[in-house]
């Protein structure tokens, strides 16, 4: 490198001419305010075109020496790694604090100092790197100075090369970090410009981009919400005023360049701006092009984590939410994990004054929820107005793995950290459980860790119920094994305190869940069978509660779905071994068994002479069956003798009885025999015989079964031979016992 002068007229020697700043910068300001002319100026669209080209590349060259801003990551305000799970849990996380980001930082600088005075060569490396860059941010400050409001025209350009050009410079100038604040009155409305018109209705909390359709709406007329547009179908109204989908997307990237090189600097600048860009970037959740949604999403999510920002955000959270939501409704699945991530940000926007989430509002929206008896007006005109859609329940079952682990995880902060999550817990808990059947064992792993968290919770807030309960040992039956025979993915009992937080929130949905095992639509009976698993193994000894709803349901299922031949019967048997685990046969014996006789009295008919249909009596057949073989053996043996002579009785395998509850009965007879069968289960019967005094009953009631209708279906083998074989079986094992008793 030469060490004369620089020479400032060979275009060739431009690495030595930016060295030395005072020598180019006469030159590099009348090519600037020459360029800057030209863009204005003329008219012909290559001379404006070439213009703006060099303008880039110069910005380029000189911006290159100048380190980039960091890349957004505000965390969230309930962020698992501060929150501590106490009584008195905190609204905001430390992390949320601008004193205690203050302080981060400061940390941060001090421990970059030391490492710079530990190694002097590098520190001098990073003068020289920062000189350069003082230097370069000079010259880009005069660049924009001059031609910024040049720039800012071809935002409206007609050519798409031109307005493609012009973001591309105000992006480089953004990232540079240099001062924008005498120019953002006139750079942000140029940018907003772009965008299609949007308002904000407070009182209804939605986004109105139609506002005489929006007045037409609250009056009553024959049209939808706005913010419900695209819920029902993907084809929306979108009004274009960027034609060119890759410039709506570097639109969105200039904003994300706004945030990361003025926030670095000062956010002041921006607070006059905030709803501009709320409601700019909001209008393009609609826009047709995917990446654009993302990209709009995620620059949502950073607005809404900015504590500085935190009363605007409160005051845009609920329209926020909702516009997310038909998002959460696409094809593409990266679409749906930023809707979901934007849901649940503005859900989580603290609202210090009501203790709450600001946007919690619209958690009703997502469940589809619609209060009973309330039809909108536009309904009797239209009648989708009136159809409410679950957008939760699809993305719980989303085909996509990522998009159902994303919406586990924002189940477990909206149960776990938001303040007011006690009005949504009886909403929220059913999809949080049912991903607890997922395929994925990492979905599984993280809804049982949020399940243990909530338990902990209850825990702590409810001490005194906690205590009692391990003080006094009445945390269930000391004879009973919890902890064998659990339906995956339970390796072990619930915690005390998960169990009772799902047995208090499951009053609300428990009976829904139980009718939707008769729904007509096959995945939704597999899906609320799965459901019905999980919550006995949470619910325990409370299924005695509403049991005979239960047992009612249930039959119910079965007699529609018998034929079905889809497995749903065996998995039907598997959760009624379950509940047999922890319900008492003295709840359930007197309602199934005069069921299972056909007596008028039961109370389970509907004909109007009080008879009870062949299906039904072998569903609750079916249904003993199977609640028996789940039973403790000790709750077994006192109900076990009235259960076998009506099964083995005229009513149920007689000659007048029809063919399937003398099929069911029979299966339930031999479960019924089998249970006292075995070495270590027979020791038991014997001695209850004993302890109560009952051998002879005994052994005169089985005599009785063994030579009655048993010994007459085996000798009549008139084409039933599985009916016969059934007989035998049960008549055998009955030999057996008297053998025993004898």
């Amino acid at each position: 490198m030469s060490s004369g002068k620089p020479h400032l007229d060979d275009s060739d020697d431009e690495d030595n001419a930016l060295n030395d700043e005072a020598a180019i910068r006469p030159m590099q300001h009348n090519r600037i305010q020459r360029l800057a002319s030209t863009i204005v100026g003329d008219n012909t669209l290559s001379s404006r075109l070439a213009a703006v080209t060099e303008l880039k590349n110069t910005i380029d060259e000189i911006a290159y020496q100048c380190p980039l801003p960091p890349q957004l990551n505000y965390m969230p305000p309930y962020d698992d790694s501060k929150v501590i799970l106490k009584q008195n849990l905190p609204l905001v996380s430390d992390l949320a604090d601008p004193h205690s980001n203050q302080a981060l930082r400061d940390t941060s600088n001090d421990a970059i100092t030391e490492s710079h005075t530990e190694v002097p060569e590098k520190s001098k490396n990073l003068e020289s790197v920062d000189s350069s860059a003082d230097s370069s941010r000079t010259q880009l400050q005069s660049i924009l100075d001059v031609c910024g409001s040049s720039i800012f025209r071809l935002f409206n350009d007609k050519s798409d090369k031109c307005r493609s050009l012009s973001l591309e410079c105000i992006q480089s100038l953004l990232l540079a970090g240099i001062h924008f604040g005498r120019h953002m009155a006139y750079f942000i409305p140029a940018i907003v410009a772009r965008y299609p018109p949007c308002t904000y209705d407070k009182d209804m909390e939605v986004f109105v981009q139609n506002v005489e359709l929006h007045e037409f709406y609250k009056r009553g007329g024959a049209a939808d919400r706005q913010d419900r547009e695209g819920l029902l179908s993907s084809n929306t109204s979108f009004q274009v005023i960027e034609p060119n989908e890759e410039l709506r997307l570097s639109l969105c990237r200039t904003f994300e360049c706004v945030l990361r090189g003025v926030l670095s600097i000062s956010s002041g600048i921006l607070d006059a701006y905030f709803s501009d860009m709320i409601l700019s970037l909001q209008s393009s959740l609609k826009d047709p092009f995917q990446e654009v949604k993302i990209q709009a999403s995620l620059l949502l999510v950073q607005l809404l984590r900015v504590p500085r920002w935190e009363k605007g955000a409160k005051y845009f959270a609920t329209g926020l939410a909702r516009a997310s939501i038909p998002n959460c409704r696409h094809r593409n699945a990266r679409v749906v994990v930023s809707a979901i991530d934007l849901f649940e940000a503005s859900v989580c926007v603290p609202d210090k004054d009501k203790v709450k989430g600001a946007g919690t509002a619209a958690i009703a929206d997502i469940v589809g929820y619609k209060q009973e008896n309330i039809i909108p007006i536009a309904a009797f005109y239209d009648s989708q107005f009136a159809v409410s859609v679950n957008t939760l329940a699809e993305i719980a079952s989303h085909k996509n793995r990522r998009v159902r682990l994303r919406c586990c995880k924002m189940l477990s902060n909206l149960l776990v950290y938001l303040p007011d999550r006690y009005d949504h817990q009886q909403r929220v808990l059913p999809y949080l459980v049912s991903f607890m059947n997922d395929v994925d064992k990492t979905i599984q792993t993280e809804a049982l860790e949020c399940m243990e968290k909530c338990g902990l919770q209850y825990e702590r807030e409810h001490p005194d119920e906690i205590i009692e309960r391990r003080q006094l040992g009445v945390d269930g039956e000391d004879s009973t094994d919890y902890d064998n025979e659990l339906p995956m993915p339970f390796t072990s009992r619930p915690s005390l305190g998960a169990r009772l937080f799902v047995r208090s929130n499951t009053s609300r949905f428990f009976l829904a869940v139980l009718n939707e095992l008769s729904s007509w639509r096959e995945d939704t009976r597999k899906r609320s069978l799965e459901l019905l698993v999980i919550l006995t193994v949470y619910i325990e000894e409370h299924l005695t509660k509403d049991f005979q709803q239960t047992i009612n349901s249930i039959s119910k299922a079965i007699t529609l779905v018998d034929s079905t031949g889809d497995g749903f019967l065996d998995k039907i048997g598997q959760v009624l071994q379950l509940m047999g685990k922890y319900v008492d046969p003295v709840v359930y014996v007197p309602l199934i068994v005069p069921r299972i006789s056909g007596e008028s009295s039961s109370g389970s008919s509907s004909a109007e002479d009080g008879s009870i249909s062949d299906t039904t009596r072998s569903s609750y057949a079916f249904i003993l069956a199977w609640l028996l073989k789940g039973a403790p053996i000790h709750r077994v043996l006192p109900h076990w003798l009235s259960i076998a002579s009506v099964l083995a009785g005229s009513n149920c395998i007689g000659p007048y009885a029809g063919t399937r509850p003398r099929k069911e009965s029979l299966n339930a007879l031999s479960m019924l025999i089998g249970r006292v069968m075995g070495k270590r289960n027979l020791g038991f019967f014997l001695s209850y015989l004993n302890d109560t005094g009952m051998s002879a009953i005994f052994r005169s009631s089985l005599e009785a079964m063994r030579s009655g209708h048993l010994k007459d279906l085996i000798g009549s083998n008139d084409g039933k031979d599985r009916i016969s074989s059934m007989a035998k079986k049960c008549h055998d094992g009955l030999i057996m016992l008297l053998s025993e008793i004898e």
